[in-house]
């Protein structure tokens, strides 16, 4: 599955800006928030494994929140990634204790090579699944994948379509699962995005 918050080598500068959809900071520019979540389902019978989830709804959501506020991509003053979120949604049968590392990658075609990366994310460090329950939790980000995450937002807005691909390379589990005793779990990852665009342009730029 995917980790959980822990120490981490490299703390990018994220700001965790709540999303405040609409928030209009002058009278030129128009700040909106979106979000695009993966599910990391998971039954393991060992504490080493690999896996991976593909986030695909960049370009989907970005057009979506575009027309809801009457603007089109040609408005798109700036974007860049805010925060990183993590949210155990079910965990069985009883708690587990990860260390894993998860990367990220761009790669636009399904099974095809990367465009970017992979790029060291996150990491956790002995991180308690259960304790991810609740509110989602804000991970401290390695810069590295951060920026990785902001190239590809602005690919977005030059008209490409990138898809994002969280890799997660577990280390150790406590206890360690086995056939009878096995892990389950499904977590919530999503990656948070902050739109600036021209709020004076009332009908939309040109495409």
């Amino acid at each position: 599955m995917k980790h959980l918050c822990a120490r981490l080598l490299v703390t990018a500068v994220v700001a965790s800006m709540l999303a405040m959809v609409g928030c209009v900071y002058n009278n030129t520019d128009l700040v909106l928030n979106e979000n695009v979540c993966v599910n990391l389902e998971e039954i393991q019978t060992t504490g080493t494994f690999s896996t991976f989830a593909v986030a695909d709804q960049f370009k989907e959501r970005l057009e979506n929140k575009l027309k809801e506020n009457g603007k089109k991509l040609s408005d798109v003053k700036s974007i860049h990634m805010t925060s990183g979120t993590f949210k155990s949604m079910a965990v069985k049968p009883h708690d587990w204790r990860v260390t894993a590392d998860i990367d990220i990658a761009r790669q636009d075609t399904p099974g095809g090579e990367y465009e970017d990366g992979p790029a060291s994310f996150v990491h956790f460090v002995n991180k308690s699944l259960k304790s991810l329950s609740g509110a989602p939790t804000d991970a401290q980000l390695d810069a590295a994948g951060v920026e990785l995450v902001n190239d590809a937002l602005a690919a977005l807005v030059a008209g490409e379509d990138p898809r994002l691909v969280l890799i997660v390379n577990n280390e150790t589990v406590t206890p360690t699962p086995s056939e009878s005793d096995p892990m389950e779990f499904k977590i919530l990852a999503c990656v948070k995005f902050q739109i600036v665009v021209d709020a004076g342009n009332k009908g939309g730029g040109k495409k």
